[in-house]
């Protein structure tokens, strides 16, 4: 299975065994990432507001989609109209920029970031060779959003060969594996 760890960053591990892992890649663009831009974008204060905020906005009205530029689905490449072509990209246009919410800024940064990580996921998997995704960190603890668009986004690019899993209580995996470790280490002593 790949392990994908999203915290403030994001970290990637291919897991073979209990005893054959390794980190595979990871990227600084993570959940930090998120509420960082987020509070520069809509001022708001915690990871709390600007879910709460992303859950009200609409991307599109900041990205430009493969429909804004083709008038529909391309065809050609197998991209649907929905398609993200540039995250943000309709920001470029001033009337744009004036008929925006924070609301949509939320999301289409979520969008933005949860979209990155979905392509990189799925890019991994396939260099080694593994069919089970599993998404898990303190990013996706309330983050519904997070979740739909990382489940869409591997079944769409993948055409249905990836799905993305989801644990319960995912924000603290990273500290049961720590514990376990330790409770390994004092059982070796």
């Amino acid at each position: 299975m790949l392990l994908v760890n999203i915290g403030s960053g994001v970290s990637i591990l291919a897991v073979y065994s209990k005893d054959n892992y390794k980190r595979v890649t990871g990227t600084s663009l993570g959940g930090g990432t998120f509420l960082g831009l987020c509070c520069l974008l809509t001022g708001c204060e915690t990871f709390e507001e600007a879910l709460e905020m992303a859950a009200k906005g609409d991307s599109t009205h900041v990205d430009k989609l493969v429909k804004d530029i083709y008038g529909g689905d391309y065809e050609r490449f197998g991209l649907q109209g929905s398609a993200v072509a540039s995250s943000f990209g309709n920001m470029m246009s001033k009337e744009k920029r004036e008929t925006i919410s924070k609301e949509d800024l939320a999301r289409a940064t979520l969008v933005t970031i949860t979209n990155n990580i979905g392509s990189i996921a799925r890019m991994c998997a396939l260099n080694e060779n593994i069919d089970r995704v599993v998404f898990v960190g303190n990013f996706l603890r309330i983050n519904t959003v997070a979740m739909k668009v990382l489940a869409y986004a591997m079944d769409y690019w993948s055409k249905g060969q990836l799905k993305a899993l989801f644990l319960e209580h995912e924000g603290y995996f990273g500290a049961v594996g720590a514990l376990l470790e330790l409770l390994k280490m004092t059982d070796d002593k």
